[in-house]
């Protein structure tokens, strides 16, 4: 989850101010392995909702973010039910996680030294910066013009210590059609998330620097003034996803875009 959260929302991030109804298309691409997605976006009011498309036709899932509630509804297509992911609920979950992560770690202390690095490299294969290590601040370089759809843009590579980690290709918002528009709404959610990420930044042991790295990268993006219509993720030194933004324009969105189909049960977020 954590990882989608952080790729659509540095694709997406904004600030500014103005309301008008907006549609968009960012095309995925995840190299290993292979597969080629698709969000479609839709802003209404101070309100998104983003559609995750499998190979760019199939709903696999959907998220809304709900500014005037502050709560973002986590869509499930394939059972028909949604959960709503709030301050509240957060600090529960983190708790939670932090809870089974220390005792994990508690486990693992009378494994044997073979098993116990096993498990270790286990667990930064399914959450990259969780295992331990000291928190990297994240630093942002200019590297110079770039192009992409058409749409004018700089690129700025990011950093984790030594290793570039992921570049932005950022276009002012007036070379977007609907643009201006989007951008109260997505700081907002911008915003919303990075208050969500900080009940998991601020824990000890195995959970933090993962997170905390990825909220600094939303501050640092707060000073580009701009869309990132191309994000690329790089992974011991090559490409392991992309994110295109493919079009852009201003149309009518419904009410009901903004709230769980009819029909789908409310799940409690966490362990049950």
């Amino acid at each position: 989850m954590l990882k989608l959260i952080t790729v659509s929302l540095l694709t997406l991030f904004v600030a500014a101010n103005s309301y008008a109804d907006v549609v968009f298309e960012i095309d995925q691409k995840e190299m290993s392995p292979e597969s080629v997605n698709r969000i479609n976006g839709k802003v209404k009011d101070n309100n998104m909702r983003m559609d995750f498309m499998d190979n760019g036709t199939e709903m696999e899932g959907s998220m809304i973010y709900r500014g005037d509630k502050k709560e973002v509804i986590i869509i499930n297509h394939d059972d028909k039910s949604y959960m709503i992911m709030d301050q509240a609920t957060m600090n529960s979950l983190a708790s939670q996680m932090e809870q089974a992560m220390s005792q994990m770690e508690q486990a693992m202390k009378d494994m044997p030294p073979d098993q116990r690095e096993q498990v270790k490299q286990m667990m930064k294969s399914k959450m990259p910066g969780m295992g331990g290590g000291e928190y990297v601040e994240p630093v942002l370089k200019k590297v110079g013009p770039g192009e992409v759809n058409g749409i004018k843009c700089t690129k700025y590579d990011v950093y984790k210590g030594d290793e570039k980690v992921r570049q932005h290709c950022v276009a002012s918002w007036s070379s977007i059609e609907g643009g201006e528009e989007m951008m109260t709404v997505m700081l907002q959610m911008a915003d919303f998330m990075d208050q969500m990420t900080r009940s998991f930044a601020e824990k000890d042991g195995m959970m933090g620097s993962q997170v905390q790295f990825e909220r600094n990268v939303f501050n640092q993006l707060r000073k580009l003034n701009g869309f990132p219509v191309e994000t690329i993720e790089y992974e011991d030194g090559t490409v392991d996803a992309e994110s295109t933004l493919k079009s852009s324009k201003e149309e009518s969105v419904t009410a009901a875009d903004m709230e769980p189909p009819a029909g789908y049960t409310l799940q409690k977020m966490g362990p049950q």
